[in-house]
């Protein structure tokens, strides 16, 4: 999105998603992976993130929209997203948009609450509340696919998949959609049906990936222009439909170097990224709103090192990560920042049977660099521990506690009339106890947690539509319990999650409007069902969401966003190398936002044809 909505203005959260936890894992744990994955009606990983308990998807509408992720309301920046193990950053406003990855040479997509637990976990895997692991697929035979899919709102995508057996894969996508989908946005003053204009979108997504012993590689280009239709005014629809217009070039090219010698191990991590952003309204004419045409180059350097040592019964490690990211921008008044960030983390688990004790400590060291005046140094100690025991019934339980921040961006600190050099990091405590039970069918898992956001940075307005800037003042509790459980067979498969979150805008005690309310976009109650199933060629799902109301605004009790439910169905058949699948998202037409006065779109379909050589 472009600079200046880039800035999350609250911390919003919700939630949403799916499956079990792992026995040997220290952390609330749940996956989508292998065929049950492929199988969903989904094309973007945030599609399937959408599935997971305590979970929040915020979509800004039309099909190219910005889609980012929520956990357990501690906001979009205390996510982590790993791409076989590399994060993805963005050191300009900290999140990262799910909807620029495909799931179609995923593996598995997994969600940690805290992080994972092992011996070869970089620095950086310890440094966010949550964690997002998305791991490629190697293949497992050589192939060449030709896909092409049509689909509604003159949506037309072609694709071709080449891989070499264990070794490699090149995939290469190209879609097209006018996105001009129909809406209807109703409130206690309005009832307005229309369609949505400036939604289309057009990009270029090629991937390509590299296998052996020791060594993963991953090389990713994504371009893409867009519309950017903004929200929909009251009874003024049409006039304010055409915002302005986006154009995106990422690349990143990573690799991965592991290796063992009896009891020790090596991991060494290295990765560039460059990240272009053109969002602009120069193209319009007679508009009344703010007019833009802004550019942002990012790119960033990444190493890592990490030595792990494994024995009977205990294991270690430690790692030392070094990040260089850096901004150019053409917008007045911010001169050329880079920011140098290390991190380096020392983790020790004991474990004897059943019993498995862990504990971490990372430090951080951030500094940014200009011709600016810049912020201080930031250094922090953040430890964290967990202690999980195991029966042999099955059942697991366990508990953990993590410390962590999450630094201000460069946005937050020096994006023209709104940085403040002096923002101190958003503080998170979290605490988890849960319980879980795992046998060759059935994978329950259930937990109660509870958080604090402490110093949430939040941008607010000073007199002006164009005046704002970035304060420390949110404070926000949440406790909540999840729960999924998932039953699997040979050929057919059922999961479902509920969800409860009692998220409190503890932040200023003489605002009545908002204090101890629950926060904004936070619902108290989400549910989902998922079903898979594959015979004799024949394969597919259905699954269901519910989502309770949701507060959009403090200023009144009317101002909520009503509850809603989202039906989607998978049909698939394969005979021999042509396949034939159906997608039908939101079967029974329901109109609903995510974002307050940004509709998505209704019942739509989407065709796909494949010959596989």
């Amino acid at each position: 999105m472009l600079g200046e909505l880039a800035v999350d203005t609250l911390v919003s959260l919700s939630s949403v998603v799916c499956t079990g936890v792992a026995p040997t894992e220290y952390v609330s744990h749940q996956s989508l992976q292998g065929a049950q994955l492929q199988n969903l009606s989904t094309s973007s990983v945030a599609d399937a993130l959408k599935f997971f308990s305590g979970v929040q998807i915020k979509d800004y509408g039309g099909l190219g929209g910005q889609k980012t992720i929520n956990v357990r309301s501690m906001g979009t920046q205390h996510v982590g997203v790993f791409i076989d193990g590399v994060r993805i950053t963005n050191c300009q406003n900290g999140t990262v948009d799910l909807g620029k990855y495909s799931l179609q040479n995923m593996e598995s997509v997994e969600l940690y609450n805290a992080n994972k637990t092992g011996v070869l976990l970089s620095a950086s895997e310890y440094a966010s509340a949550a964690t997002v692991y998305l791991s490629t697929k190697r293949p497992q035979n050589t192939e060449l696919k030709f896909l092409y899919s049509n689909g509604s709102f003159s949506t037309n995508k072609l694709q071709i998949h080449g891989a070499l057996k264990k070794r490699a894969f090149l995939d290469v996508e190209v879609l097209k959609t006018v996105g001009n989908y129909k809406f209807r946005y109703k409130s206690e003053y309005e009832d307005t049906i229309g369609r949505r204009h400036n939604s289309d979108i057009r990009y270029l997504r090629a991937e390509g990936g590299y296998f052996s012993d020791h060594f993963r590689g991953h090389v990713y280009f994504y371009a893409s222009d867009r519309g950017l239709p903004g929200g929909v005014v009251k009874r003024l629809s049409d006039k304010y439909q055409d915002i302005g217009r986006e154009q995106d070039y990422n690349f990143f090219i990573q690799g991965t170097y592991t290796d063992d010698w009896g009891k020790w191990a090596l991991k060494i991590n290295s990765k560039f990224a460059s990240d272009k952003l053109h969002a602009n309204t120069d193209f319009l004419e007679n508009q009344n709103s703010a007019r833009y045409n802004n550019n942002y180059l990012q790119t960033d350097f990444y190493n890592s090192v990490v030595v792990g040592y494994k024995s009977k019964y205990l294991d270690g490690s430690m790692s030392t990560d070094l990040r260089k990211s850096d901004l150019q921008c053409n917008v007045y008044g911010m001169e050329y920042v880079y920011r140098v960030d290390l991190k380096s983390v020392a983790a020790l688990q004991f474990h004897y049977q059943g019993f498995n004790l862990g504990g971490s400590c990372l430090y951080t060291n951030v500094k940014d660099h200009s011709e600016m005046v810049t912020a201080d140094r930031l250094q922090r100690w953040t430890p964290s521990f967990s202690l999980l025991y195991k029966f042999d019934n099955g059942i697991t339980l366990r508990t953990f506690y993590k410390n962590i921040f999450r630094a201000p961006t460069l946005n937050d600190l020096y994006y023209t009339h709104v940085g403040r050099r002096n923002l101190k990091p958003e503080r998170t405590n979290q605490w988890d106890l849960g319980v879980s039970y795992k046998d060759e069918s059935w994978n329950i898992q259930s937990d109660l947690y509870w958080n604090t956001v402490t110093d949430k940075i939040i941008c607010i307005p000073q007199g002006s539509a164009y005046d704002w800037r970035m304060i420390n003042r949110g404070y926000v509790k949440a406790h909540g319990w999840d729960t999924s459980v998932r039953y699997s067979q040979s050929h057919w498969g059922l999961f479902s999650t509920v969800s409860y979150q009692d998220v409190r805008d503890l932040t200023d005690k003489a605002d009545k409007s908002s204090y101890n309310h629950q926060l904004m976009y936070s619902p108290e109650w989400s549910f989902t069902i998922v079903g898979t199933w594959d015979w004799k060629g024949f394969s597919g799902s259905i699954s269901h969401m519910y989502v309770a109301r949701r507060w959009w605004s403090y200023a009144s009790d009317d101002d909520v966003l009503g509850a809603y439910n989202c039906t989607d169905l998978k049909l698939k058949y394969q005979f021999k190398c042509v396949s034939m699948s159906l997608d039908i998202n939101n079967v029974f037409n329901q109109y609903y936002e995510l974002i307050q006065r940004w509709p998505l779109p209704a019942r739509r379909y989407m065709a796909t044809l494949m010959f596989n050589l």
